[in-house]
């Protein structure tokens, strides 16, 4: 396949825009991997306690949550360029209240720097429908699926540039990694600026009132797309969260928990070269009932984990189930929502996303000190088997008619 095949004939956008678009995508995603590495350890550095060392990226989360959809609604009225830059003037903005927080000892504008870095997250998140949005028909979940790999060379540069940058503050730690974020915002908004994107919504399509729109999300297709991202994300979080310390437990070293999350991160990522492909294959529902029963056979997998083996495979299937359920439920919501309301739809589901990833961030410590690995493992279970089984038996199956009351 060709770039140029992806990008659809007789419109304003043109092949070029598919390229930028993965350029973009792979420059600002480095943005996530960058702040799970130094957010939890900034905060500790200046929380009043240590137990508020984790406040910062709780914080991070809540403004994704909170902000995903009014942005999405934001890229409906002005357009997707527009929505993309507004991040990335948020994320250098929240990165220099960050720099000037370790310089002024201040906690509470440390919090109100990731707030805003939450917010840009939330808006480089929609990067992924921007690729969909200049595909063809043909080719929608091939876009999709393709801008998601590019998050694989983001998960192994962000964690290097840290390494690369964590002295630049001197005496002074982390300042270094927040001005790098800042100057990642900075590149990645050169392709973004070269886009030709699909105009934003037409004023009759924009007059369609906010209740009426609301009707799209009681669709059982549009909900069950968004429960399916929500628990793909939500349990690939909770299960790979505590890996390190179920492996050291297990007598592991920090060495060989590292390479198992290492190939995780390949697994979440990689299949997205082929994920497009097989979609047009067997339709997006079969991709979403194969990744959920994936998730579900890591969890099993992972639940009696005591052997190195075992470790690697259930978070190689943790990531490739992931990859399946985000993707698969991503590319279904594009095909049944119509474009006037797919503002709505697509913020809706990026904020119950990130909504259910910081509930399963923050009840992991929970659960692992309660019922321990193996039920933490087996923990979403019910719910990967019950949505998998709906989703089989309920008849929501392949690529329905354009926009169908599914």
């Amino acid at each position: 396949m060709g770039l140029s095949e992806v990008a659809e004939p007789g419109v304003a956008y043109r092949a070029r825009n598919f390229p930028l678009i993965l350029v973009a995508t792979a420059i600002l995603s480095m943005q996530m991997p960058i702040l799970i590495a130094i957010s939890a350890l900034a905060g500790s550095y200046l929380a009043p306690h240590p137990t508020m060392a984790t406040v910062p990226l709780a914080l991070q989360m809540f403004g994704n949550f909170l902000f995903a959809t009014p942005i999405s609604l934001f890229m409906g009225r002005y357009g997707r360029q527009k929505g993309i830059l507004l991040g990335v003037v948020l994320s250098i903005i929240g990165s220099l209240f960050c720099v000037y927080a370790l310089y002024s000892n201040q906690f509470v504008v440390l919090l109100i720097g990731h707030v805003l870095l939450g917010i840009a997250t939330a808006a480089y998140a929609f990067m992924r429908f921007a690729a969909s949005d200049s595909a063809s028909e043909r080719w929608k979940p091939m876009a999709i699926s393709l801008s998601m790999s590019m998050g694989l060379l983001s998960a192994l540069l962000g964690p290097s540039l840290v390494g690369v940058v964590k002295d630049f503050g001197g005496v002074i730690p982390f300042v270094g990694s927040y001005l790098a974020l800042a100057g990642v915002a900075v590149v990645g908004a050169l392709p973004v600026l070269g886009l030709d994107l699909p105009p934003a919504l037409k004023k009759d399509q924009q007059a369609k009132g906010l209740i009426a729109s609301l009707k799209v999300l009681r669709r059982p297709a549009v909900w069950s797309a968004t429960a399916c991202a929500g628990l793909s994300f939500g349990f690939m979080t909770m299960q790979m969260s505590p890996t390190p310390l179920a492996m050291e437990y297990c007598g592991f070293s920090v060495g060989q928990s590292s390479d198992v999350i290492r190939w995780h991160l390949v697994a979440m990522f990689g299949p997205s070269f082929v994920t497009g492909y097989i979609i047009r294959r067997i339709g997006t529902t079969s991709v979403m009932v194969l990744g959920l029963l994936i998730l579900a056979a890591a969890g099993l997998i992972g639940a009696p984990s005591v052997e190195i083996w075992a470790f690697y495979v259930a978070l190689i299937l943790l990531g490739v189930g992931w990859n399946f359920g985000f993707i698969g439920a991503t590319s279904r919501l594009v095909e049944v929502v119509a474009p006037e309301d797919a503002p709505l739809a697509q913020g809706a589901n990026d904020s119950v996303v990130a909504l259910v990833s910081a509930i399963c961030a923050l009840s992991t410590g929970v659960l692992f000190s309660t019922v321990g690995w193996a039920g933490l493992s087996l923990s979403a279970l019910p719910l990967l088997l019950g949505l998998a089984l709906w989703l089989v038996v309920s008849g929501i199956r392949g690529r329905s008619p354009a926009y169908a009351s599914q």
